[in-house]
């Protein structure tokens, strides 16, 4: 089993990897259902993570949502592309998500791929015992 101290460092080396891999991605940041940033990558200055987390967070909030409203089941992930920019977010589990801030020009496709990818890595990081321990300081998606 990992430390959480090993985990955060794996946690920031998957980020830091698919950032390297895809040059249009602008931030990325981890977040708790309650919008608490987890970890964010190196570029990110902390009031920027804070703001996209809280929004990303209210975002997957609404989506989840409308998936219990309309009998929807699991979530695979939200995008939103904008004029400049593209927001993707893929839940890790009901407590974390990741959310990929990307350029317009990449390819929405592309973009949700990389988001479900680090996802996938930082779910496999986190072992159930950890999530255990970690769990009680996450506030519960609406």
């Amino acid at each position: 089993m990992q430390s959480p101290g090993d985990q955060d460092l794996g946690i920031a080396r998957v980020i830091r990897a698919h950032r390297a891999a895809t040059p249009e991605i602008d931030r990325v940041v981890l977040l708790s259902a309650g919008g608490l940033v987890l970890c964010a990558d190196a570029d990110s200055r902390p009031a920027d993570a804070e703001r996209l987390a809280a929004l990303a967070s209210s975002l997957m909030s609404l989506t989840r949502a409308a998936a219990r409203a309309y009998t929807g089941g699991h979530i695979d992930g939200v995008a939103i592309t904008m004029d400049r920019h593209q927001l993707c977010l893929a839940p890790v589990d009901e407590h974390t998500s990741v959310v990929v801030l990307a350029d317009a020009a990449c390819d929405t496709g592309h973009v949700a791929y990389v988001a479900a990818m680090m996802s996938s890595e930082i779910a496999s990081l986190l072992d159930t015992e950890a999530r255990g321990r970690l769990g009680r300081f996450f506030l519960q998606a609406g």
